[in-house]
């Protein structure tokens, strides 16, 4: 009766295993968005638009509107263009466009990334290559920029600067009047 008990409970342990198994390889009951990765492998064109909650890791080609709360990564192969919005952003390969990091873009010594980047952290190693304008801070910060460039002053054409020059003139000894004169040094 003892063998047949013990035979019973290591039955039931193992098919506990394999069906546990089976659940962690397909993914069933694991709804936890943080531990969870897209990934567009590479080999893959996507165009187009994608929003996600969880991490994603692109090795392939995306081109589009990406917007994540999660961790971006752009493989050694991957490229990235448009418009992106992350939380974090590692780049190993090309990351291009209108970029928004809310907290840490790290750039790999293979990566290359250009455009118009906002982000609250940075990190480069050496190799990285950069092009374009990097902004420390909220991409909100992109309108009051703006309206700076716009709001400010042309440069002054040749005729103005000459105009300006000939309307001030420097004063000369002839020009200087006192009304009082002031003696230094002797005593009266």
């Amino acid at each position: 009766m003892q063998i047949s008990s013990s035979l019973t409970i290591f039955r039931q342990n193992l098919i506990n295993k394999m069906i546990g198994s089976l659940k962690r390889s397909s993914g069933a009951g694991n709804n936890n968005s943080e531990s969870g990765i897209n990934r567009i492998v590479e080999g893959t064109f996507i165009e187009g638009t994608i929003k996600s909650d969880s991490n994603l890791r692109i090795d392939g080609y995306f081109k589009g509107s990406l917007t994540t709360t999660g961790r971006l990564v752009v493989g050694l192969k991957g490229k990235v263009s448009g418009d992106i919005n992350c939380l974090c952003c590692d780049v190993e390969g090309t990351l291009e466009g209108e970029v928004v990091v809310t907290e840490l873009l790290s750039m790999k010594s293979t990566s290359t990334v250009q455009g118009e980047l906002y982000y609250g952290q940075l990190s480069v190693e050496a190799g990285a290559r950069a092009l374009g304008t990097f902004r420390m801070g909220d991409s909100n910060e992109k309108e009051s920029v703006n309206q700076i460039k716009n709001s400010a002053q042309k440069p002054a054409s040749k005729a103005d600067a000459l105009a300006s020059l000939k309307a001030s003139t420097m004063p000369n000894e002839s020009s200087v009047v006192l009304n009082e004169e002031i003696s230094i040094g002797t005593k009266e």
